[in-house]
């Protein structure tokens, strides 16, 4: 990798890859209602953005051929200046990494241009960042080698070939945003996106594709937004506040003021949405599709909502007891780090599902106590769910319930529909405790 502040050597670039700055930078003076270069593509004076601080653009240098194995050379651009101030015949990642680096303390913007980025390792943002991309931003994953998943499905056989994380956010106040990650088949140690022990994350717009063992994640985080993304065929997760790999220093630890929104995640193997651990959230509008366990489960939260979702077509993957559903508030033990165990953090409370539309699931909404020792039957007791809401839900074609509470106290179901069950209200009375029912349609 070189730092490149020859102005003689930026003048000898100019016709290569001048026409692919002038389309990104102008856009972005476009969408300001400002005028960032002059007809023959050089830096006007004083272009910058007001306001956003610090902007670099990282794209590809037209024609450049470096022997990295895709003939492409990614280059940093000083988005004041116009000049180039890093450029590299590695990866993608190294280009990135210069502009995350480099943006102050004050905060700023990188932006990515309508290419293809390859990584060979992630790329990590700090405080005060903006990434963003255009239509035909793509970055894609390497391998790294290959490991065993502890649950292959029928269509995998280990090993698997393992990648890494694409974008690692790292700093409070970062956005992500406007870019398809590929993971180019890896299925194992990575996420597209992973956010860790930030305040202020937001993450909209993305889509991954291609594997990832979980695709978007936040843990230890506070405040996060994680909307109108969409992933595609991840392995294990789609959204989730879980961490891969899984036992990690970063996997279930606590998340809180999680709003997931106006997202679409499909064929996952467990499940699609996943707030564990979760405290102050809202999981509202989402398109859910094709899951192995619970397509939207909470396990454990506490003071949240899941709200207006359509969550459509599980086929069971190594489900846990009770079957999986829809939608599922869950105390399951194994979600637990020391810290949490046996504190009010371990139960799920103060949850309400509301307004969701729940078809061709074995169950359609799912309450239930998980303990580590399947004979632990005291647990379903203790450890129960409470003081949950389930009202005004559609559940069709539950082939074993529509409603099902295996364990849980002080619990409302009521004027949900229920349509084509196998049982429509199934509560067990052992496990549950203070269950108000009331208005509930079976057809």
């Amino acid at each position: 990798m070189t730092a490149d502040t020859n102005e003689a050597s930026t003048g000898s670039r100019q016709s290569d890859w001048g026409a692919s700055r002038r389309s990104v930078l102008s856009s972005i003076g476009a969408v300001a209602g400002i005028g960032l270069f002059s007809g023959t593509g050089q830096a006007q004076t004083g272009a910058g953005l007001s306001g956003t601080g610090a902007v670099y653009v990282v794209t590809t240098g037209a024609g450049q051929s470096n022997g990295n194995g895709n003939g492409t050379e990614y280059l940093v651009l000083d988005g004041d200046r116009g000049s180039v101030a890093f450029s590299t015949g590695g990866t993608a990642d190294e280009a990135f990494q210069y502009a995350f680096d480099n943006v102050p303390d004050s905060g700023g913007a990188v932006i990515a241009s309508a290419d293809t980025f390859r990584f060979g390792e992630p790329a990590t943002m700090g405080d005060n960042t903006t990434l963003t991309g255009q239509q035909g931003t793509r970055f894609v994953a390497s391998q790294t080698g290959t490991g065993e998943d502890p649950a292959p499905s029928e269509s995998q056989s280990n090993p698997l070939p393992a990648g890494h994380d694409l974008v690692r956010v790292r700093g409070d106040n970062v956005a992500v945003t406007d870019i398809e990650f590929d993971a180019n088949g890896t299925q194992l140690n990575n996420q597209a996106i992973q956010a860790d022990q930030c305040d202020g994350v937001y993450i909209a717009r993305n889509r991954t594709v291609n594997g990832f063992q979980m695709a978007l994640s936040f843990t230890r985080c506070t405040g996060v937004t994680v909307e109108h993304n969409e992933a595609v065929n991840p392995n294990w997760y789609g959204i989730t506040s879980r961490a891969a790999p899984t036992g990690s220093d970063r996997d279930l630890r606590q998340s809180s003021d999680v709003v997931i929104a106006g997202n679409r995640v499909v064929g996952v193997k467990f499940n699609n949405i996943a707030p564990y651990n979760v405290a102050n959230f809202a999981v509202i509008g989402n398109v859910t599709v094709d899951g192995g366990h619970s397509l939207i489960a909470c396990s454990p939260a506490q003071r949240g909502t899941i709200v207006g979702n359509v969550c459509q077509d599980l086929t069971e993957f190594a489900p846990d007891p009770g079957g999986e559903a829809g939608i599922e508030i869950e105390y399951k033990e194994t979600h637990l780090r020391d810290e949490v165990a046996g504190t009010p953090k371990a139960r799920s409370s103060d949850i309400t599902i509301s307004g969701n539309q729940v078809d061709n699931c074995p169950v359609g909404i799912l309450v239930r106590t998980v303990p580590a020792d399947a004979d632990n039957t005291d647990a379903r007791s203790a450890e129960r769910p409470y003081s949950f809401t389930i009202t005004g839900n559609t559940v069709s074609n539950a082939s074993a319930a529509g409603i099902r509470l295996r364990s849980g106290n002080a619990g409302v179901v009521a004027t949900n529909t229920v349509r084509n069950a196998g049982t429509a209200v199934d509560i067990d009375e052992e496990f549950t405790a203070d269950i108000e029912q009331g208005l509930n349609v079976t057809r």
